[in-house]
């Protein structure tokens, strides 16, 4: 085994470990995989909605993919700042994303992509809640800050588009039955 594949091997074990403890770094991971994820979910839906949704989504979803973009490489240097693993293959992006792709989706009422979307926002704020907690305790104040205005961002995006749709701004979302209050993945 060369001395690359040793270092990368190492640095499998090491993610490996802090996912199952878990860390700030490990959680932050799964929101980098979330948004890169998300950004192709919502190029999809921006190109392939019908009706009220695409024009909803010709207003804010390439602000929304330029947005998780930035947040995306804002976090990484935060994280690589920390000495904390940065998911930077396709194959860690995928691993670690929790956000559900479907091909078919395309073809779906407009408004439903963009529900789809509006949970896939929500999906995203359990593992930040997870992640302000975590950066807390570990004292990574510059990952705190950004995962803090990133919370902030996505709910003002849950909102708006929940208004859209006609909907309270928890309606039809997990989360709202749910307790983040577990630091476990």
């Amino acid at each position: 085994m060369s001395e690359i594949e040793i270092c990368y091997a190492k640095e499998q074990e090491r993610s490996d470990h802090e996912h199952h403890v878990p860390t700030a770094g490990a959680m932050i991971g799964h929101i980098t995989a979330n948004l890169a994820v998300h950004a192709l979910k919502i190029e999809q839906a921006a190109l392939f909605a019908k009706g009220p949704a695409a024009l909803f989504l010709d207003q804010y979803g390439r602000a929304w993919i330029q947005k998780e973009l930035a947040f995306w490489d804002d976090i990484n240097r935060a994280l690589h700042a920390e000495a904390d693993l940065v998911p930077t293959t396709s194959e860690e992006l995928l691993k670690y994303s929790m956000l559900t792709e479907n091909g078919a989706t395309k073809y779906a009422d407009g408004k439903d992509q963009l529900f789809e979307l509006v949970k896939d926002f929500d999906m995203q704020l359990l593992f930040i809640t997870r992640a302000i907690k975590l950066t807390e305790k570990e004292g990574h104040e510059a990952q705190n800050q950004l995962m803090k205005e990133l919370y902030a961002w996505i709910k003002e995006q849950i909102g708006l588009t929940q208004s859209f749709l006609g909907h309270e701004p928890t309606e039809g979302l997990p989360s709202a039955a749910e307790d983040d209050g577990d630091d476990a993945e």
